[in-house]
């Protein structure tokens, strides 16, 4: 096999992904947190305060005691948010399926399961 025809097989799984139920469910609830003021301002924040505690560690420097707990309380808004919560269950199941992808191409290249069937539960049609 050349490899176009591998980027095209490549391509059309892409295709199958982007038509999951996965990736569905993910940007449905995107455009739901988006739509919505205060999970989306939740994010926004996060993401700022993150970014900058992240900036400050890279840089070598102490993060204060307020800034810690500001992120922190931030963190626990966003998994109290019932909106993002199910955003991020979703992702989650995204994930999973990514990695499944993931593992079973790596099982085809090396031949099938190295444990047997019983190793994945038969899932890598092997």
């Amino acid at each position: 096999m050349n490899s176009e025809e591998i980027i095209k097989m490549a391509f059309e799984l892409g295709n199958a992904v982007a038509q999951s139920d996965e990736i569905e469910e993910v940007k449905a609830l995107q455009d739901k947190v988006t739509e919505d003021k205060v999970a989306y301002d939740l994010i926004m924040n996060y993401q700022e305060a993150k970014t900058k505690m992240d900036n400050k560690l890279k840089d070598g420097l102490l993060i204060p005691k307020p800034e810690e707990d500001h992120l922190s309380i931030l963190e626990q808004q966003l998994n109290n948010n019932a909106m993002i919560k199910e955003l991020m269950i979703a992702q989650e199941k995204f994930n999973n399926l990514m990695q499944a992808v993931y593992f079973a191409m790596n099982q085809a290249m090396s031949g099938g399961c190295s444990a047997g069937c019983d190793s994945c539960g038969g899932g890598c049609g092997m």
